[in-house]
């Protein structure tokens, strides 16, 4: 049988901190990915659609956004399972105890560990769901499971593996290996990162489909599942998203002059949109004469339409220009004179140590982060 494992759609976030036009569109481009997905199942025929956890942002569901889900849970032709996250728990006024609810939908309702039975698919399909915006205790820890048949056992869970300790479902992998399941698709890491199989149990985070900032950056995912009695299942891991964000870092050491700076820029902005990136935070650092970057901050940089957003931020080092320093009649001149004998001095080592004095120095009188220091928000 083969199924679509996703998570963490978050749909209706806020989006707080931009205009409301642009969140509104924001709020759009979820349901184009959500209803892509649903495309993909069908396109892909999985029997089974799983949403492990946070398939909303909060408690509040927009009218648009609910009928939405209704529509393409009635018309997914397999059944899909919701497992509750610790955005959007089972409680009283939420999405999923609606009275409404199509037939193919199957919800898990309780912390303790439940199970769907799906005979035509030789399928049990276990999990729990968060109750509130917590889950200190692991569902599986204590759990005991029917006596192993020929079905595939499969958990479908928002949880954060491999934490012994969290407020946030832990899932160990030995408590999965003991209970006998084959996969486990888990929601609640944005990244899809590794597979992880351990004795015969798989288990993995889909990713979250679509990318909303800067902290959530790369291609937005789900994953193709193909199970079988008979052998380990294939995992496959499949891009959805409409919009990328990355964040990366640009080393300028080398360009000697503005023009080259906007050059070696434009040529890491087309990289960046081969790989599909549509909102890019570029960090500049290594060490740049300060005019440089200013200058690269009025002029603006020449983009592709391809790309919606580029971000620059500058994290490098100003170049000691000692002409301008030999000149300059304030307290950097000041500090640069007063150097100056140990940056010609006969030992390299005293003139190293200067030269390092004076670069963090100039960037203390400018307010500039400290050569070295780790770079943040």
């Amino acid at each position: 049988m083969k199924l679509l494992h996703t998570a963490d759609l978050h749909l209706d976030s806020p989006f707080a901190g931009k205009h409301p036009s642009e969140a509104q569109e924001k709020r759009e481009l979820q349901r184009r990915v959500f209803k892509r997905i649903f495309s993909l199942a069908k396109e892909t025929e999985c029997d089974m659609i799983l949403i492990a956890g946070d398939l909303f942002d909060g408690k509040y569901v927009t009218p648009e956004t609910e009928s939405l889900c209704l529509r393409l849970f009635r018309e997914a032709e397999c059944p899909v399972v919701l497992a509750p996250g610790n955005h959007d728990p089972f409680v009283a006024g939420s999405f999923y105890r609606r009275e409404d609810m199509p037939e193919n939908v199957y919800v898990f309702s309780s912390t303790q560990l439940q199970c769907f039975e799906f005979e035509e698919l030789g399928v049990k399909l276990f999990g729990y769901a968060f109750t509130s915006s917590v889950l200190p205790e692991s569902p599986l820890a204590g759990a005991e499971l029917p006596e192993e048949d020929e079905s595939l056992r499969i958990l479908c869970a928002h949880g954060d593996l491999g934490m012994a300790i969290s407020r946030y479902a832990p899932v160990i992998p030995s408590d999965a290996v003991r209970l006998r399941l084959d996969y486990c698709a888990l929601g609640h890491i944005h990244r899809a990162g590794d597979v992880v199989e351990q004795d015969g149990t798989v288990l993995c985070y889909s990713g979250i489909p679509q990318g909303r900032s800067y902290d959530e950056t790369g291609e937005g995912s789900v994953r193709i599942v193909t199970l079988s009695p008979y052998g380990m299942p294939k995992v496959e891991l499949v891009t959805v998203s409409e919009e990328m964000y990355l964040w990366e870092e640009l080393d300028i050491s080398d360009c000697e002059d503005t023009a080259a700076a906007m050059k070696r820029i434009g040529e890491f902005v087309q990289q960046s949109i081969k790989k599909g990136c549509t909102h890019l935070r570029l960090t500049l650092t290594g060490h740049a004469l300060p005019e440089t970057v200013a200058e690269l901050s009025e002029r603006g940089i020449p983009i592709s339409e391809e790309l919606a957003e580029l971000v620059l931020q500058d994290r490098t080092v100003p170049y000691a220009d000692g002409a301008y320093l030999e000149r300059d009649v304030g307290i950097k001149g000041a500090f640069y004179r007063s150097l100056y004998p140990k940056l010609i001095h006969e030992d390299p080592s005293i003139r190293r140590e200067a030269l390092l004095a004076l670069q963090i120095g100039l960037a203390a009188i400018e307010n500039r982060r400290i050569p070295g220091e780790e770079s943040g928000e």
